[in-house]
């Protein structure tokens, strides 16, 4: 077994088992202690109390032999308290250390499993903002986090080159390609122009579609709509501030064009293939896009498996329409038809079904919209294709699928649909890892606005942050980018995903606790003692007679790290590890002020570079998981 702790669990588990026949009693339960100060696990008596003595239960303790493990057994307010011997323990360490060397922590729990994770899979109409950096590195930590523990893991996003949102930059692209390609000479990421040429195409849509309502409208409407020119011109106005030129051929080129009107017809045409030139120039603009993403995500050490392109894999393959027409054929009493468009009654369906019995749904679902009136699909009928074709594509025992809070409803509806057209096991092993917003104080975003902050801009602070505290090493702007992108992501893969998370500077670049500097800092400790040391340290090593106070605490820390990995894998929480390294950190760094290891004698410094060398492995794997880059020098 590779996990100390969880040996010594088993023999608590033994010894309870023993006191149950002893007692004459069953039910008995091992729980963590909420008092480490009484022992480490603990079993509660107090439902028993009418059917035993204190007496009976001291004499039982009396006859069971005490494991090698335990340092003391006491029955204190009904409670039984098993305290760890932190010397055996030590030794077991230490022990399995020898055995699996760097794979400490990998328990091999999920081997043979195979994993689909869809993570980001943002609209390619811009750069990545700071709530895909959520997505991203939740997605990629859950990744890392599951192949770590044995599994077979295919990291896919999905591109979404169907819809009206990338008909904006795609009729943009069209009028200013060669601009584009200008500042993309010049060194700027494709991204970033192409956000603004999408946000500038959609304002001057606006502009337009409000002027006409204008001409109709009473006094008091009209001067709403003014209002609301206002707020599309000085979204104009901002991008003009960034770039005039590429704005000023948008506004010449699209001014007098009904862009509502074409955005519509070239969706249409998309979707149907009718248009060749459309198709081309779509997938040109995305794939600018796509390119910057790209660059982004490799900068954070996040790499994907597929891009899966919507329009490949949904609509010119006609899987969308098969959706739909399959569901009118099966369940014609939930479908309703509306002036062209096709609608399921979702909410009857779950309710007559029972679906709440067997799934994890929403407390209040929508019907859905599958068609428009025009015949076009909407992204949620695209999205049960997709999520249809991952479980047929690499046949995965569970997809999971990392998508933002607010898209639960149509999350939901993709496995309400997957269940009635009888892909069952699909529907319940398709899993929606929801996660919640990221609040940036004082800023509001809007990507339809150009109202967002990129998640380059909040690396690239990071770095200049951490180029602050690097002084004049000799490679400072390697080692600043690292701490810069180690602060970035271990921010959004410790929080629970379940809660908004706020974003402060003062919190992400904390070299004091809780933060990817700390961590990286303790690691740079760490290893600057095993390099002083010059040489490696020999784990088959005495443990000293006595362990106590910190020393202790240490080694009962490093040992959970299995049981932390795998309980975190089992939940599908990277929190939990960072959590975990968090208090390891904290608990190794008052160590280090406390307990000298080179300058120490014997047995002591040969065990202290030994438990060193433990808690090196043990960031290097945790690091591992959550993406953060080692360095040696900080």
């Amino acid at each position: 077994m590779n996990s100390p702790i969880e040996v010594v669990r088993s023999e608590a588990s033994k010894y309870i088992s023993l006191l149950s026949k002893e007692l004459g009693i069953e039910g008995l339960e091992l729980s963590p202690s909420d008092k480490r100060s009484q022992g480490y696990f603990t079993v509660r008596l107090h439902r028993y109390r009418n059917r035993i003595d204190e007496a009976s239960v001291l004499a039982a303790l009396s006859r069971i032999p005490k494991s090698e493990y335990f340092s003391s057994v006491s029955f204190v307010n009904w409670y039984i308290n098993i305290d760890i011997d932190a010397r055996s323990l030590a030794s077991l360490l230490l022990d399995v250390m020898r055995r699996v060397g760097s794979d400490y922590g990998k328990t091999g729990k999920l081997k043979g499993k195979k994993y689909l994770i869809e993570h980001t899979s943002a609209n390619p109409v811009h750069p990545l903002h700071v709530g895909h950096g959520r997505n991203s590195i939740l997605g990629d930590s859950l990744a890392r986090l599951l192949r770590f523990c044995g599994a077979d893991v295919s990291v896919h996003f999905y591109v979404d080159d169907c819809g009206a949102q990338v008909m904006y930059v795609a009729l943009g692209y069209s009028v200013s390609k060669n601009h584009v390609h200008e500042r993309m000479a010049r060194g700027v990421k494709p991204d970033h122009v192409m956000g603004i040429v999408y946000s500038t195409t959609y304002a001057i849509a606006e502009i337009n579609r409000l002027k006409k309502l204008k001409e109709n409208a009473n006094e008091e409407k009209a001067r709403e709509i003014v209002s609301e020119i206002d707020e599309w011109l000085s979204v104009i106005k901002r991008n003009m501030d960034e770039d005039p030129e590429l704005v000023h051929v948008l506004v010449r080129s699209l001014g007098d064009t009904d862009v509502e009107h074409v955005i519509n017809e070239w969706n249409r045409a998309y979707e149907k293939k009718l248009d060749e030139n459309v198709v081309k120039i779509v997938r040109d603009s995305v794939s600018l896009v796509l390119d910057g993403q790209r660059a982004t995500l490799r900068r954070l050490g996040i790499e994907v498996d597929s891009w899966d392109w919507e329009s490949e894999l949904t609509v010119w393959n006609d899987a969308a329409y098969r959706i739909v027409r399959e569901l009118e054929v099966k369940w014609p009493l939930y479908i309703e038809r509306k002036g062209g468009s096709i609608t399921f009654d979702a909410p009857r369906f779950v309710d007559d079904m029972r679906l709440r019995e067997v799934m994890d749904l929403p407390a209040f679902i929508p019907k859905v919209t599958l068609v428009r009136s025009d015949g076009t699909t909407l992204y949620v009928t695209r999205d049960m294709a997709y999520a249809l074709w991952q479980h047929r594509c690499c046949s995965p025992d569970k997809v999971i699928r990392v998508i933002a809070s607010e898209q639960s409803h149509p999350q939901a509806h993709v496995r309400v649909v997957l269940y009635a057209l009888g892909h069952v096991n699909e529907a319940l092993n398709t899993v929606h890892y929801s996660y919640e917003i990221v609040n940036v104080p004082g800023r509001k975003m809007s990507a339809r606005r150009g109202e967002y902050i990129s998640l380059d801009d909040i690396i690239d602070e990071a770095v200049e942050r951490a180029r602050e505290r690097t002084g004049d090493l000799h490679n400072a702007e390697e080692v600043a980018e690292k701490i810069g992108v180690g602060a970035i992501r271990h921010v959004f893969a410790s929080n629970n995903p379940r809660r908004p998370l706020e974003f402060k500077w003062d919190k992400v670049m904390d070299f004091r606790q809780n933060s990817g500097p700390f961590l990286q800092y303790t690691y740079v400790r760490a290893r600057s003692i095993l390099n002083k040391a010059g040489e490696e340290p020999n784990l088959a090593v005495e443990v000293p007679s006595t362990l106590e106070g910190l020393e202790k605490d240490l080694v009962i820390k490093l040992a959970e790290f299995p049981d932390v990995v795998e309980n975190a894998a089992m939940s599908l929480r990277p929190d939990y590890v960072a959590d975990y390294l968090n208090s390891l950190a904290l608990i190794f760094n008052s160590y280090y002020e406390k307990y000298p290891v080179l300058s120490s004698l014997e047995p002591y410094r040969s065990f202290r570079l030994a438990l060193i060398r433990v808690l090196a492995t043990v960031l290097e794997n945790g690091f591992y998981i959550l993406g953060i880059p080692t360095i040696e020098r900080m």
